[in-house]
């Protein structure tokens, strides 16, 4: 997953989560801050992982040239999280 793609799906969780109907208790609204914030963190430590590649390379998957060198851009699936 691109760097660019993270961010947006770190910003549409956020926006989600201001829109969410009021919450009937403390504790439901905990839980699901909660659920949030573990949800977050684990785009951020994605984007994280992300960042350290150029741009055009995150952008799609296929070849690219950076000077002479040829790298060739694959998907791979996430790690599975406990």
């Amino acid at each position: 997953m691109s760097a660019h793609t993270i961010a947006t799906k770190i910003r549409d969780e956020v926006r989600s989560f201001r829109r969410r109907e009021r919450f009937s208790d403390q504790a439901a609204y905990l839980e699901s801050k909660d659920a949030h914030c573990r949800r977050i963190n684990s785009l951020v430590d994605d984007l994280m992982r992300a960042i350290g590649t150029p741009a055009p390379l995150s952008m799609r998957p296929g070849p690219r040239f950076l000077g002479r060198r040829s790298i060739q851009v694959v998907m791979r699936d996430a790690p599975v999280r406990a």
